[in-house]
């Protein structure tokens, strides 16, 4: 095996959303989110930066390829972001910043109802986060989430606490293997804007594993 978990820089933003737009687009909701030509490439890197250096509990990874590395070709094939709030650390309310090219009543909608639904549930208080996760579509099927996830799990089992996620549909069955549980989710109709399918997101939990 090939990849290693290492942290991820700034540097990395371009490439961890270059990954994420391929991941998960296109689909037959994210047009209702990001109509047209959807958000910038630099208004989403500008809301990922501040909300890193905003949030110090933010802890971003990558995995890369050392194959691939050493032939200098492109080697992050997959990125994600955690928040871990412990020790003296406890999350407050994310100031959501849509920016351009998205449909904003849409976007409140349901990405405003992830950050409600995790606020009713941890509201001050200490858990593990797991914002982000996305695996470059070349390179799927080789371990890189669970890499991911081995490595985020590890970290909540170390500090005895809780971890959250919303997941897709498609994402749902990694994160089971990994212990998440499904506590709730969220489904948003979407014929107003124009689409034939409810926007779903499931609410997952997992408790930690104590030595």
């Amino acid at each position: 095996m090939s990849l290693t978990v290492r942290p991820a820089a700034e540097s990395d933003l371009p490439r961890s959303i270059a990954i994420e737009r391929r991941a998960y687009g296109p689909n037959k909701t994210s047009p209702i989110f990001f109509p047209g030509e959807g958000m910038k490439l630099e208004d989403r890197i500008a809301i990922m930066t501040t909300r890193i250096k905003e949030e110090p509990a933010t802890q971003c990874i990558k995995v890369v390829d050392t194959e691939l590395e050493a032939k200098g070709e492109e080697a992050m094939i997959a990125f994600s972001m955690w928040f871990i709030w412990s020790g003296d650390l406890r999350p407050s309310f994310p100031k959501r910043q849509w920016g351009a090219g998205t449909n904003l009543e849409a976007c409140e909608a349901f990405f405003g109802e992830m950050d409600r639904r995790w606020w009713a549930r941890f509201e001050g208080k200490p858990h593990v986060y797991l914002k982000l996760l996305h695996t470059d579509p070349d390179h799927q099927k080789r371990g890189a989430g669970g890499q991911c996830l081995k490595w985020g799990t590890a970290e909540a089992d170390r500090l005895g606490l809780v971890s959250y996620l919303e997941a897709s549909e498609e994402g749902r069955p990694l994160y089971e293997k990994y212990g998440f549980k499904e506590v709730d989710r969220i489904v948003v109709d979407l014929t107003k804007w124009g689409g034939t399918e409810p926007a779903i997101a499931y609410l997952m939990l997992r408790q930690p594993v104590l030595n």
